[in-house]
């Protein structure tokens, strides 16, 4: 089951929606960013996709193996589905990219916290939720 991945800025604008101190929330964006900063992240390049035919099941089958560690097999529906979620996300996070950069360059939109809540509400609105909550 898949879960869903936050940015730190995402983070940081949900803790402002729900009142967190200006302190409080300074503390945790310092804490987190000492956390990420010592995960090691593995490069996209260790990704490894085949397809295969299992001879006891006589299906055809799609074998995702990251880094060398993960090895999952799946039936030829569910990678599809996989591949159209991939192909969203990446036009997704170009959208967004997009969006950041022309807050930034055009608009001069600087804080970040302020440009990671714009994200959360874009991203909200992209998924067919509501928009429109103070920040």
């Amino acid at each position: 089951m898949s879960q869903p991945l936050l940015v730190l800025e995402e983070v940081l604008a949900m803790l402002k929606v729900v009142d967190v101190s200006p302190a409080k929330i300074a503390a945790f964006k310092r804490q987190a960013e000492t956390v990420l900063g010592t995960r090691t992240v593995a490069g996209a390049d260790g990704i490894v996709v085949q397809s295969g035919y299992g001879s006891v099941s006589q299906r055809g089958f799609v074998e995702l193996s990251l880094n060398d560690v993960e090895r999952v097999q799946m039936d030829v529906a569910k990678a599809r589905e996989i591949g159209g979620m991939l192909i969203e996300a990446a036009s997704a996070a170009a959208s967004d990219e997009t969006v950041a950069w022309l807050l930034r360059e055009r608009v001069g939109l600087t804080n970040p916290e302020q440009l990671g809540a714009i994200l959360l509400d874009l991203r909200t609105h992209r998924q067919g939720g509501r928009t429109g909550q103070a920040h």
